[in-house]
């Protein structure tokens, strides 16, 4: 099986596959008296067809193993953790093609753009994730199963 190592998270490095949400001084903004610092703008929600919603995923840690990527074509993803635990990310242009993984600080979460191919939820520690995607009743998902899986390798 070959091995995956995850690189940090950053903005330039995620591009290909979505948008970073984290707390960027450049987007700060001073409301309620100056008592509260909003962090604007910090990720578009895409979806067709149906509204967005905000969903709160319970993640427990799973094995490493990379052998399956899934897809929604209808609507982005976001996930942001609530429990301020490192968790992963990986994604792919397409099955078979080179699998990219990303080590996401507690404090970061991450847009997985329309239609791009990525690994379901992956957390190192048990925590809630706060998920912004697509409320339908239809299957909004395509699973593809990968010939050469990879280990990821912390």
């Amino acid at each position: 099986m070959r091995t995956l190592v995850p690189t940090p998270l950053t903005a330039e490095g995620f591009a290909p596959f979505g948008s970073v949400i984290e707390a960027d001084p450049a987007s700060a903004v001073g409301i309620n008296a100056g008592f509260t610092t909003r962090f604007h703008g910090l990720a578009e929600i895409d979806v067709e067809g149906a509204a967005p919603i905000l969903s709160i995923f319970r993640g427990r840690p799973r094995p490493l193993v990379i052998d399956m990527l899934e897809r929604h074509p209808q609507g982005s993803q976001a996930f942001f953790p609530l429990g301020g635990h490192p968790w992963l990310v990986v994604c792919a242009e397409a099955p078979g093609e080179a699998l990219h993984a990303f080590l996401c600080r507690g404090d970061q979460g991450a847009q997985i753009g329309r239609g791009i191919w990525h690994f379901p939820l992956l957390t190192l520690a048990s925590q809630d994730f706060l998920v912004a995607d697509r409320a339908a009743p239809e299957a909004n998902v395509e699973i593809a199963a990968l010939s050469d899986p990879a280990e990821l390798v912390i």
